[in-house]
């Protein structure tokens, strides 16, 4: 091999030592299953599907290869291990949750490629402007506000050109100054606990709402049910985990009225409002209000409406395809589909595609964690919450949910409070970079080191461990009565 054809060969290969090693535990994991005896009360199947799930745990954490491909992999080895035929398998891709994230997302690429995102986001800060405590405030709630109807890491890719502009007008010096740690953290978990309150803001929501709609007996959550439940854990944990950045980096300086300046001119270089961007505005309310009026209709439905409304901006010329090739995030979507059949492979066998591999672990945790219903959840939200931290939350929720449906279905629980509590754990990754794109984005910037980012991280995932607790045993369980099946 001449040497220009070995830097080829040599520039296409970028999987490391460590990536292989994880590579063939994650398969080793998989034959081992194979070919240990079947458990007592555990089908062939079944087994096979306890080794697919540990093997896409370790692919899904380590990363060796796309969390997307690890998705194919969950897919296509179903029918390849004979657990199930491929058009079962293939037919829960088609989940009407897979179609309202592809909507939603060209509707998000719209509204990006308009600078709608940006020109909100200049605008909420503008009330803030006066005092740097309520500056980062400003800052949690704009991004929250956004991730209520743009995806959670397009919100803090869109954020870090705005904060870290505003940080070099003010002079602040990376890792100098706590005004510029709080600031980039406060994107990073606003986005974070933001993404928690719409079905828009991560994908794990419509993935949980895609698992209920696949049940035995079905659970239609819509829209504006999500809101409901969901909403109040945002509007408690924001200003609490605010409130811990604050106690962890206390701001010295007093005077921001440089930032005021920076925000006062980007403001004024958006201008007014064009007809184009008037299109996407009505086209985003008139979606979010189908979503709220009719997403619970077995006729329209959540994916409906949102192809309706993504289709519609094609209509109109606000998008074009090649809009849409740049900005959406196709991975997402084969991890979603992975995650689908991951779930429905766990199910009971009384539902077509299920092995009952979700019940035989749920039998086990429940003989280890026992049948109180406080602990069951609180055990869940702690478990859900480390391994987000360590994950992806996508990933994280596809693993636990099926489980926790199982134990929710033995100790005879409704199965929306046990997604509710798994999913909305599933948000709250805070430790560390690899917890989110949110917190990667962020870290990029220079303003906070990892070991700044565990600090707050840890206290605030403590203090939303207690919220989401509270509001499963007053709100859900309490007001909603949501435990009952």
């Amino acid at each position: 091999m001449d040497e220009k054809k070995k830097k080829i060969f040599d520039k296409g290969i970028n999987i490391s030592k460590k990536d292989i090693f994880f590579i063939i535990l994650a398969f080793s994991i998989l034959i081992i299953f194979y070919i240990l005896p079947t458990p007592e009360g555990l089908t062939f199947s079944g087994k096979l599907m306890i080794g697919i799930l540990l093997m896409a745990a370790i692919l899904w954490i380590t990363e060796p290869i796309p969390l997307a491909v690890t998705g194919l992999l969950v897919m296509i080895l179903q029918p390849l291990l004979g657990i199930n035929d491929a058009k079962t398998v293939f037919s829960s891709f088609g989940n009407q949750a897979v179609f309202f994230l592809i909507g939603a997302f060209i509707i998000a690429a719209a509204i990006e490629k308009h600078g709608l995102h940006r020109r909100i986001a200049l605008r909420f800060l503008s009330f803030f402007e006066n005092n740097p405590r309520y500056f980062t405030l400003g800052i949690m709630l704009s991004c929250a506000l956004l991730t209520f109807i743009m995806p959670e890491h397009g919100v803090a890719a869109l954020f870090l050109p705005i904060i870290i502009s505003i940080l070099i007008a003010m002079k602040i010096i990376p890792r100098k100054s706590n005004f510029g740690i709080i600031s980039m953290l406060a994107v990073a978990y606003g986005c974070s606990i933001g993404s928690l309150g719409t079905l828009i803001g991560g994908a794990r929501n419509p993935l949980a709402i895609g698992i209920l709609a696949d049940l035995e007996t079905p659970i239609i959550v819509s829209f504006f049910d999500w809101m409901i439940y969901a909403i109040p854990v945002v509007l408690i944990a924001l200003p609490l985990v605010w409130l811990v950045l604050q106690f962890a980096f206390p701001i010295k300086i007093k005077d921001i009225s440089k930032a005021k300046k920076e925000i006062d001119k980007q403001v004024a270089s958006q201008g007014k409002l064009s007809i184009k961007e008037y299109k996407v505005i009505i086209i985003l309310i008139l979606t979010i209000l189908f979503w709220v009026i009719f997403s619970g209709s077995s006729y329209y439905g959540l994916g409906i409406i949102a192809i309706l409304g993504s289709v519609l901006l094609f209509l109109i010329g606000s998008i074009k395809w090649e809009d849409i090739e740049k900005r959406v995030p196709w991975g997402i979507i084969l991890l979603y589909g992975g995650a689908i059949t991951l779930g429905l492979g766990m199910q009971g066998t009384n539902i077509p595609g299920g092995t009952g591999a979700g019940i035989w672990i749920s039998d086990k945790l429940f003989n280890f964690v026992g049948n109180d219903l406080v602990i069951v959840i609180l055990a869940m939200i702690i478990f859900t919450i480390i391994l987000t931290n360590i994950m992806s939350n996508v990933a994280a929720v596809a693993i636990i949910l099926p489980i926790g449906l199982s134990i929710a279905t033995k100790i005879g629980i409704n199965p929306l409070l046990a997604t509710m509590v798994i999913t909305l754990s599933g948000g709250l990754a805070f430790m560390f970079v690899i917890s989110t794109p949110g917190n990667a984005i962020t870290y990029s910037s220079g303003y906070f080191s990892t070991r700044d980012l565990f600090k707050a991280g840890l206290i605030a995932n403590i203090i939303c461990i207690m919220v989401i607790f509270a509001v499963a045993i007053f709100y859900w369980m309490g007001i909603l009565n949501l435990h009952i099946t």
